[in-house]
């Protein structure tokens, strides 16, 4: 009886739909035949799957008011699948007074590992919000809201409100939008029921009224980058799939100053997958990871009139290491996405596979100017501070003590340089190392601790240090000088007796003139002994006899002269015992690298081009028939998870590291490889 209720509640929206249909177009019988076949099909799926993954709870803002203050209260209903969700039962407000109620739908997407590979896994929420207001003090409960879902019904847990005699005047309103991952209802699910589709086209009405108008204070707001970007890519085909754009804040900078350069994806349809082909090289730059995003979230933006979904993929800190044109270079990105088919009534159409990549942005790097350059600049780009001291003013003769110079602002601090150091005497320089750290919002430090040795006793001051630096806004240089520091240098009863002095107590031993005397007259000769040696023939024939020999070994071992040449299974077995040890250490990336390069090692071999310098695609395009038919799809699959162990963010990788699923992954490739190598060793 359910299942014949739910089919006629579909059947009427259905219904509603086709009539609301009619004052767009007229559709022929054929068109409506269509529809009514897939709502059939919808109802029949619909039907017969469960609830898998749905929450429902129920939250306040604040469970702590007073008389005449507002509460918000928030039904939210989460799911991995495009459910019908009924509205929420209001219970019983006893002690309360119901002032407005709303509701959002929100949906949001982030790359997962499947079996498949990396795809999207979708993430649907529905909020109902409830603005209450306390009738009376004391402590009160809310009792349990129902919520009906596919005819399931799913009950909140009841809640306590303490409100007290005195109002704080604090009010809440329902908020009718939710500023986290998740976004409006998401016009790309491939499994939105057909009547949703004039729904979600006023929704994007709504949405491009309100890019026009200005964003409304508390709906989610979309990311906009870069403000004053000095080179933005934007789609310029309202038609694309999808588009990756390359948001950057300078394209004329001097040497060491930063670019923050940004990578986003623009989406018409839904992605149901994608991969990260080519991560810009960036040559010429030192590049300083802001964010590079393992799982994206999408927000609305309009461009042009025309709606797209956006999510940032990467923003980067880059600095220019000399002077000239430094190249920004492509982010490729492949994806299969499907498609609103405008002439089929709204329908995704069949996925289809496209591959886009970012422009190509040239950055004018400016050298530094000769004019005013301190002798004392030593690299530091920005706007720094610096300033040095010791954890003690008193320390011991003979002992090492540490001098810490640190370097912190706005740039990159970590091509900063040691400057000299002017010690005093008595002061001598040991050693010293550095640690440095860039942070997102573009500051960083850099610190120097250095090593010096008191050899004398008394009073000893380290005089100040000035540094040169260049300011890249300013387009000038500037100097910061450092406070001088008084140390006091005592005796060390540990150090060795008389391997101090005091300051001011040094003298100098005098000094006995060597006399001058003529050396002694040689009047036999006699050979001495080492040169006798060094006459004997048979000595020189021992020593080039087993130069010779080593040299021969040395040749037969490089080019394996006399040796039986290992057969492509033998090379590969000798790999994977590489592999396994790094297994057993738990290294994922080199199990990723190894296998990487086993792949191009056989693949190399079975289609002659050796494979060093060539795509896995071009190569399998090269391989017979045979093997592409057989294994193409395994070896593809197989390949793909190793190159994102190789060099993916670890974010991204989640239980790819796991040993359990790196020892399984890597006999599921040792499984096809050995397939390939015996379809070719047996023609």
């Amino acid at each position: 009886m359910k299942k014949i209720g739910k089919t006629a509640h579909l059947k009427r929206k259905l219904t509603a739909f086709l009539r609301r249909r009619r004052t767009f177009s007229t559709p022929s019988s054929s068109c409506l035949a269509f529809c009514a076949l897939n709502a059939l099909f919808l109802v029949t799926l619909l039907s017969s799957v469960g609830l898998a993954n749905t929450t429902v709870n129920a939250t306040v803002d604040r469970d702590d008011v007073g008389l005449g203050d507002t509460f918000a209260l928030t039904v939210s209903v989460v799911s991995n699948e495009n459910v019908d969700i009924q509205e929420p039962r209001v219970p019983d407000l006893d002690g309360f007074e119901l002032m407005g109620a709303t509701s959002s739908t929100a949906v949001a997407q982030k790359l997962v590992q499947t079996s498949q590979g990396m795809q999207f896994e979708t993430q649907r929420r529905k909020e109902f919000y409830y603005q209450l207001s306390p009738r009376r003090a004391g402590t009160l409960s809310i009792s349990s809201f129902e919520v009906v879902i596919d005819g399931k019904v799913f009950r909140t847990q009841p809640i306590v409100i303490k409100v007290g005699a005195q109002g704080t005047g604090q009010h809440s309103r329902p908020q009718p939008g939710r500023p986290s991952q998740f976004d409006d209802e998401d016009p790309f699910s491939a499994e939105d029921e057909i009547f949703n589709q004039l729904l979600r086209q006023r929704q994007r009405l709504l949405q491009q009224h309100m890019g026009q108008m200005g964003q409304m204070p508390g709906l989610p707001q979309a990311n906009v980058g870069i403000p004053d970007a000095a080179f933005r890519s934007l789609p310029t085909n309202p038609n694309e799939a999808f588009f990756i754009s390359l948001e950057i804040d300078k394209t004329e900078v001097f040497e060491g100053e930063q670019v923050t350069a940004n990578w986003y994806i623009y989406t018409r349809g839904q992605m149901e997958t994608l991969d990260r082909l080519k991560f810009p090289s960036l040559k010429g730059f030192w590049k300083e990871i802001i964010e590079e995003v393992p799982s994206i979230q999408f927000t609305e933006e309009i461009v042009n009139g025309v709606p797209w979904k956006k999510a940032l993929l990467a923003s980067h800190a880059l600095f220019p290491i000399k002077p000239g044109t430094a190249v920004i270079d492509e982010y490729k990105i492949k994806s299969r996405v499907r498609i609103l088919n405008q002439g089929m009534g709204g329908f995704y159409g069949r996925p289809y596979e496209y591959t886009k990549s970012s422009a190509r942005v040239p950055i004018k790097v400016n050298p530094l100017p000769v004019e005013g350059r301190p002798p004392e600049f030593t690299g530091a780009v920005g706007q720094f501070e610096v300033h040095a001291k010791v954890d003690n003013q008193q320390v011991p003769v003979n002992q090492p003590f540490s001098l810490i110079l640190r370097f912190e602002g706005a740039g990159n601090a970590k091509v900063i340089d040691l400057p000299a150091m002017n010690l005093p005497t008595g002061i001598e320089q040991y050693d010293s190392k550095s640690e440095s750290k860039f942070f997102k919002n573009g500051r960083s430090y850099k610190e120097f601790e250095v090593l010096l040795i008191p050899r004398q006793e008394g009073d000893i001051t380290i005089p100040a240090m000035t540094i040169g630096m260049f300011d890249p806004v300013a387009k000038k240089y500037y100097t910061k000088t450092t406070e001088a520091i008084s140390l006091k240098v005592v005796n060390n009863p540990n150090a060795p007796v008389g391997s101090s002095q005091r300051l001011g107590d040094v003298k100098t031993p005098p000094t006995t003139p060597a006399k001058k005397e003529l050396p002694q007259i040689i009047t036999t000769w006699e050979p001495a002994a080492q040169a006798g040696v060094l006459y004997r023939p048979w000595l020189w024939a021992v020593i080039y006899g087993g130069a010779l020999v080593a040299l021969l070994a040395r040749m037969q071992r490089e080019f394996g002269w006399g040796r039986r040449r290992r057969t492509l299974k033998e090379q590969v077995q000798k790999r994977y015992k590489v592999v396994d040890a790094a297994l057993k250490k738990d290294d994922y990336r080199k199990v990723g690298v190894e296998m990487t390069n086993i792949y191009y090692t056989v693949l190399g071999v079975v289609s002659g081009t050796g494979g060093a310098a060539v795509e896995i695609q071009n190569l399998l395009e090269q391989v017979p028939p045979s093997v592409r038919r057989d294994h193409g799809a395994e070896i593809a699959s197989s390949f793909e998870i190793f190159q994102t162990m190789s060099f993916a963010p670890d974010e991204m990788l989640g239980s790819l590291k796991d040993p359990s699923t790196m020892k399984k992954n890597i006999e599921r490739a040792k499984k096809v490889l050995s397939s390939v190598i015996n379809a070719i060793e047996t023609k």
